[in-house]
């Protein structure tokens, strides 16, 4: 195992491409840990951000998933029940739940996202 150490402003924001963005929602997400992170390990982490109006839209993947709110507040949406959401919020995500996150505020929300796997590019994500 390596040890690694990233900070959020060392990255670009990424996100859907825009033939995508109808279907799978405006959000970005910042890769901190994974094999785009130059660190091979059995983790994946990062954290996603959503601006006012802005939504994750319904998806679920094989594996399990774990939110913790760092700032700003919405909802989100779990097998069909809604948890609101604020800093220091954590949600698991079970393996294939259908899921969505949605800002309806101001502020910016912020959400670090946790999966047990070594790269992100093997999360299929169904929408």
């Amino acid at each position: 195992m390596q040890t690694a150490s990233k900070h959020l402003s060392e990255l670009d924001w990424r996100g859907w491409p825009l033939d995508q963005v109808a279907l799978r929602g405006q959000a970005q997400w910042k890769e901190l840990l994974g094999s785009a992170s130059g660190c091979q390990n059995d983790m994946t982490m990062g954290v996603v951000r959503l601006r006012k109006g802005e939504s994750l839209e319904p998806h679920s993947h094989s594996q399990p998933e774990t939110y913790f709110t760092l700032s700003g507040r919405g909802t989100v949406t779990i097998d069909e029940v809604v948890h609101n959401v604020d800093p220091g919020r954590m949600l698991f995500i079970p393996g294939n739940a259908r899921h969505q996150i949605n800002n309806v505020n101001e502020e910016e929300l912020l959400i670090l996202y946790v999966f047990a796997i070594s790269d992100f590019s093997k999360v299929q994500y169904h929408f």
